[in-house]
């Protein structure tokens, strides 16, 4: 019983020390006017606090250092590390967050390169957008646009997928829809697609619903995405890298990643496709409802299926290396589930046997509560989420096998 209370003590002292160093004041407040503007490319609900990765990057990692992120949603991880020297792999099944942060780490080199390639697209959509047939466009995107602007978007979708330029694609999904003017559709919430058209009927505000010329958006959102740009000559010598895959199965070697932060699917929180549905629709996604039977944290299938993650993590990770996930407490329908808690008992009952005649597993070294303010939810005043918990993990030998 000394023994295992002596093993309480040494995890407490741990988690008070690393408490002490990532206390959350040192990523509190906006970091909207100080991040690298690539970070504002286009919304996504979730999204991590670029202060916050920030910071994690710069306590458990060094320069050099393969970081993987394998729900990286946004892309914040990734984005960071390359912007710290660190070689940057991603990866997230959802086609929305593969092509946000495709655009966030292979961008232009410079905004003159960005503003001729827009260019180059926008004459094109002049003299194509015409050519687009509407017939086919289901009703519930057509009551988002006009039907002149739905043309011309259409018509860059097409153009820019076929090109495959990521950039230029995650700047267009950054002004698909909005009640702002600089926006393509008619008023609509910015994060999630819904019609806003109760608060802005047509009757009152007839110049929300008018045509919205593609040309001058686009290029604005070109402008204000390198208002902020990386150090270009070192953040293209990181060696960047993005995956379409199932975070169980990774096409990464064994031992081949130095850390690993990430923040997984919470239990039920979010919908990743129903909330980006009208973005996935361009994306050529059609039935959101199919991504969501993936992604979804449900209850019969989010341990097991966690288990098989976490397993693939200790694969691809170094011995030693740290494994950092953010995760929230989920508050709904009268239960709250501690999901640190859960995928901590989980990683530790998670086993892998390895060449090197080791069985390799996580140890836990601390949890720690950083308290999310309302402005920072993406559903404000509701109580789906109130903490994000940091789950520090290493890759540690338990015994031969």
């Amino acid at each position: 019983m000394g023994h295992q209370l002596s093993l309480y003590d040494q995890f407490f002292k741990v988690q008070e020390k690393l408490g002490e160093r990532l206390n959350p004041a040192r990523w509190d407040g906006s970091f909207n006017a100080r991040e690298c503007s690539f970070h504002q490319l286009a919304p996504y609900v979730g999204k991590l606090k670029s202060g916050m990765v920030r910071v994690l990057l710069e306590e458990f990692t060094k320069e050099a250092d393969v970081v993987l992120d394998p729900f990286c949603g946004s892309g914040v991880v990734p984005l960071e590390a390359a912007l710290l020297n660190r070689d940057a792999i991603g990866n997230d099944l959802n086609l929305y967050a593969y092509v946000l942060t495709m655009g966030k780490l292979f961008p232009p080199r410079s905004l003159e390169e960005a503003v001729r390639r827009a260019r180059d697209v926008v004459e094109r959509v002049e003299t194509e957008a015409k050519r687009e047939d509407l017939s086919g466009v289901p009703k519930w995107v057509r009551e988002f646009f006009h039907p002149r602007t739905l043309r011309e978007t259409l018509s860059a979708f097409r153009i820019l997928r076929k090109q495959k330029d990521y950039f230029l694609l995650a700047c267009l999904l950054g002004i698909l829809h909005h009640v702002r003017p600089g926006f393509l559709s008619y008023p609509a919430s910015h994060l999630t697609p819904y019609l806003r058209k109760k608060i802005y009927p047509r009757d009152s505000y007839p110049q929300m619903y008018e045509y919205r010329d593609l040309r001058s958006r686009l290029l604005a959102k070109v402008e204000r995405a390198f208002s902020r740009p990386p150090a270009m000559q070192s953040f293209l010598r990181a060696h960047r890298q993005v995956y379409q895959e199932n975070a169980m199965s990774l096409p990464l070697r064994a031992r081949e990643i130095d850390a690993i932060i990430s923040s997984p699917p919470y239990f039920g929180a979010l919908d990743y496709g129903r909330d980006n549905r009208l973005r996935l629709w361009f994306l050529g996604l059609e039935n959101y409802k199919e991504l969501d039977k993936i992604l979804t944290a449900d209850d019969t299938v989010y341990l097991p299926q966690m288990k098989e993650c976490l397993a693939e993590m200790i694969r691809v990770l170094r011995p030693d290396g740290y494994c950092v996930l953010i995760l929230g407490d989920v508050h709904r329908n009268g239960r709250v589930r501690k999901t640190a808690e859960i995928i901590c008992d989980l990683a530790g009952r998670t086993q892998i046997g390895e060449r090197d005649g080791w069985v390799y597993s996580f140890k836990t070294y601390a949890i720690l509560t950083d308290e999310i303010p309302d402005e920072r939810r993406s559903r404000r005043n509701t109580k789906t989420t109130k903490n994000e918990r940091i789950l520090i993990m290493k890759k540690s030998p338990l015994s031969r096998a």
